[in-house]
């Protein structure tokens, strides 16, 4: 979503600085050419360095957009994205006896010199939106263009007496081309005394992607080295060619899709939601490496169902169903193969029911229970993060609470509570019924205080808890949980000046916020100050 331009003046910079060589610079311009035309630029710099050793970033974007009223019912937007991201491909750490390893959270493995990623990305998005008496017509198109490479070094098992440790490199280069239109009609009518709110609409697309992937073999040999176990990095020399089963094809994706939905107001206390979308999902895969050709079409069919009941104004009570699916080659389509040719899409039934409460003005209270049941999914293989295993089913039930807004008229806070328990329910070769799913903690909790001290001095907390989750489906390894503390001031000079200082991680808790399998756990931030300089005109 981007910042689209407005007819009244913005002038907007920001410049940041902080730990680990943090600097970020934003800056914000907009104009009204005259009562018609407007345009406006958002642009960002950065170049930092990060608490994990050898690890850095740059990166530059900037995005103009063009607004047009032609007249009072029509609105145009025009705009265009560029930008690059250069930075070093870092896959975390490793574990040892079911834990991640208990080295410093600086250790980086393998050869830093040799380990970066490059994303290049322009997108060129229009939108028309036009009122033809009581129907609201949309229409957004968007061209992408992304070219992406990475060459990592992946840390693997440590060996028994915990001296040394796996290491396999590789990379991997993506080109792809999106284009893709979207129609929505949307029309209120009576019947009676039942409102509805009819929305319509169609979606078209073509999706071109080109997928080279390299292995690294070491001294043009080997595809594993061990490394010291304290410190893990490497400079042996390694030649990038591809091995047997690396991927070297050429993909297109063509779909068409559309939707109809009706929003039902039988009367102030009941509303119903009932909608249904179809998709034609085609997709052509060529392997250059042997010249072989697979295809598979997919026509999916995604109702949705709900209803809302307000006993009385402040209290909304819902219930709703929907149904949504993932092609089986996955979301980067890179997987296709005999097999998966004849796999089902990932399918996805989702329950939900909740209530939300307007305590007051201002303060809003949100609760709901759910049940998300997967079929036909697939999950990382523990072992090994470069390849993908069919998982069977997945059920998760939950249950999540939520309150948001000004406790006092100086106070205000967000924050909520999650449950959840995500299993597997049926058994493959790789993952057993009854085992968790990875990657989902069966407990979450934040929090988020401001308060305005002064008319110009404000400060604020926020409060992270998460309980232990596993690494990968497999239930070994196990990330621990965590409960983290972050701070901010800010300081309003005037209208036009703002200082803000940020402290993250204010007990330099020591944490692991995720994992891409059994031996690829990413850290997380030390404690971190930033500050920025704001000024607006």
């Amino acid at each position: 979503v981007t910042k689209e331009a407005k007819f009244s003046p913005i002038r907007a910079f920001t410049a940041t600085g902080g730990s680990f060589y943090n600097r970020r610079f934003t800056g914000d311009v907009g104009q009204a050419l005259n009562d018609k035309i407007a345009v406006r630029m958002n642009g960002v710099y950065e170049k930092s360095k990060s608490f994990r050793r050898y690890v850095g970033l740059e990166r530059l974007g900037f995005n103009p957009t063009v607004s047009i009223a032609p007249d009072a019912k029509t609105s145009i937007n025009i705009g265009y994205e560029f930008f690059r991201d250069r930075r070093t491909a870092d896959r975390g750490m490793t574990s040892y006896q079911n834990l991640p390893v208990d080295l410093p959270m600086s250790t980086f493995y393998g050869d830093p010199d040799n380990s970066r990623v490059r994303a290049d990305v322009d997108i060129a998005t229009a939108s028309v939106e036009r009122l033809f008496g009581d129907v609201l017509f949309r229409n957004r198109s968007q061209y992408g263009y992304y070219d992406r490479f990475y060459q990592n070094y992946v840390p693997g098992a440590v060996n028994a007496a915990k001296t040394l440790v796996n290491l396999t490199a590789y990379n991997n280069a993506t080109k792809r081309k999106n284009l893709f239109n979207q129609t929505d009609l949307t029309y209120s009518i009576s019947t009676g005394r039942i409102k509805h709110t009819l929305v319509g609409g169609t979606e078209f697309g073509r999706q071109v992607t080109d997928n080279f992937r390299k292995t690294g073999f070491f001294n043009d040999t080997a595809t594993t080295i061990q490394v010291a176990f304290e410190n893990p990095i490497t400079s042996t020399p390694i030649t990038f060619r591809q091995s047997s089963t690396d991927a070297d094809n050429h993909l297109t994706l063509n779909l068409g899709a559309g939707f109809v939905q009706d929003q039902i107001e039988f009367s102030r206390y009941v509303q119903a939601i009932v909608g249904v979308r179809y998709d034609h999902f085609g997709l052509t895969y060529q392997n250059n490496r042997n010249g072989s050709t697979l295809s598979r079409v997919d026509r999916l069919v995604s109702p949705r169902v709900g209803l809302v009941i307000k006993p009385v104004t402040s209290v909304s009570l819902y219930g709703s169903y929907s149904v949504s699916f993932l092609p089986s080659s996955g979301d980067q389509f890179s997987s296709l193969t005999t097999v998966t040719q004849q796999v089902e899409p990932e399918k996805f039934q989702n329950y939900e029911a909740g209530v939300k409460w307007d305590i007051r003005p201002g303060l809003l209270l949100t609760s709901a229970i759910y049940r998300l049941d997967r079929t036909n999914t697939r999950a990382t293989d523990p072992n090994d993060p470069t390849r993908i295993i069919q998982t069977g089913k997945q059920r998760t039930n939950g249950f999540e609470i939520g309150l948001s807004g000004s406790i006092v008229p100086k106070w205000t806070m967000t924050g909520g509570y999650s449950y959840q328990d995500a299993r597997i329910t049926s058994s493959t070769t790789a993952a057993v019924a009854g085992k968790q799913v990875g990657q989902v903690p069966h407990n979450m909790f934040s929090l988020w205080n401001k308060y305005q001290i002064t008319s110009k001095l404000g400060a604020g907390i926020g409060l992270l808890y998460r309980s232990d989750v596993f690494a990968a489906v497999d239930n070994t390894v196990v990330v621990p949980g965590y409960a983290k503390a972050d701070l901010a001031v800010f300081y309003n000079f005037n209208e036009h000046w703002r200082l803000q200082v940020n402290l993250d991680n204010i007990t330099n808790k020591r944490y692991f916020v995720n994992a891409d399998s059994n031996t690829n756990i990413s850290p997380g931030n030390p404690r971190g100050l930033k500050i920025g300089l704001t000024a607006r005109f």
